[in-house]
């Protein structure tokens, strides 16, 4: 099937991208990595006037780590070097995790972070794991720039707190020590759209869970934070019982439906089982003292 017809731009900064952005508004559309995008607009269901090529902006494809500062993303970095990051496997491995089922090694090398968050699919990877380390998306438009979590980015399917003209810049994720993490993903095969998914972060000091994160993913509009199963395990110390408890309260914040994927009935029993072993697992991890 042939993509329908579209005005075509390669701005060579980021100020005219937003400038571009600015003037044609809900009519155009950013190509990064183009995996999402492109099945769409063959697909007819997305079919914008005006399409602007963001691979044509130098600097925004990059991976920086200060124990100051943390790690930040450029918004043009793939899934694949995001999974291939010494860096990251070593100090926020459920991200590692998460960008390792993000799909096909194929989907991977193309898709870029920002686009994976901007496409805002409930069941997506790698911003489940951002969510529960906290991370941040920096928005840039042509007279400045904002900052904001990203549980508060994301606000439905397909759905984001995008204003007009702006654009991802680069993700941020704060260092924390003495967390712990995992990733838990379940589907028919392991790069296939999640059924249910489940990013644990926790931080342990001398056995109590000092803070605790849990996300999940593919059962809600959005992925979203468990954060009645977190008071769970704040403040305890962590036990096989507690663990349980935790991921039985977890399921019950969900909200699945039932699709081409599962039935809802299916996915609460399946994220039950899945949030109790990444807990489980982010625990072991928490006392080897890294993410």
């Amino acid at each position: 099937m042939k993509l329908p017809q579209f005005e075509y731009f390669e701005p060579k900064s980021l100020d005219k991208a937003c400038s571009l952005l600015a003037r044609y508004g809900s009519a155009a559309s950013v190509l990064a990595g183009g995996t999402d995008l492109l099945v769409k607009m063959k697909q007819r269901r997305f079919v914008p006037g005006y399409v602007i090529n963001l691979k044509t902006i130098p600097g925004l494809d990059y991976i920086r780590y200060e124990e100051s500062d943390g790690l930040r993303i450029g918004a043009l970095t793939t899934i694949q070097s995001i999974k291939s990051s010494i860096v990251v496997k070593r100090n926020f491995k459920v991200l590692n995790e998460a960008a390792g089922v993000e799909s096909s090694v194929q989907i991977r090398n193309r898709a870029t972070i920002a686009g994976n968050i901007a496409n805002a699919s409930p069941a997506a990877d790698a911003p489940l794991a951002l969510l529960t380390l906290g991370a941040t998306v920096v928005l840039t438009r042509a007279d400045g720039q904002r900052e904001m979590l990203i549980e508060d980015f994301l606000t439905g399917p397909g759905q984001t707190a995008l204003k007009r003209g702006e654009v991802i810049k680069e993700v941020h994720i704060p260092l924390t020590p003495g967390l712990g993490g995992a990733y838990v993903k379940h589907a028919v095969r392991r790069t296939d759209v999640a059924i249910v998914s489940t990013s644990a972060v926790l931080t342990l000091l001398n056995g109590v869970c000092a803070d605790a994160r849990i996300g999940l993913g593919s059962v809600a509009p959005t992925a979203i934070r468990a954060k009645k199963a977190e008071d769970v395990l704040k403040g305890q110390t962590i036990t096989d019982e507690l663990v349980k408890k935790a991921a039985e309260v977890a399921a019950n914040e969900a909200s699945p439906i039932d699709d081409i994927r599962a039935y809802a009935q299916y996915r609460a029993l399946a994220l039950k089982a899945a949030v109790e072993r990444a807990l489980s697992e982010a625990v072991r991890d928490a006392k080897w003292g890294g993410v």
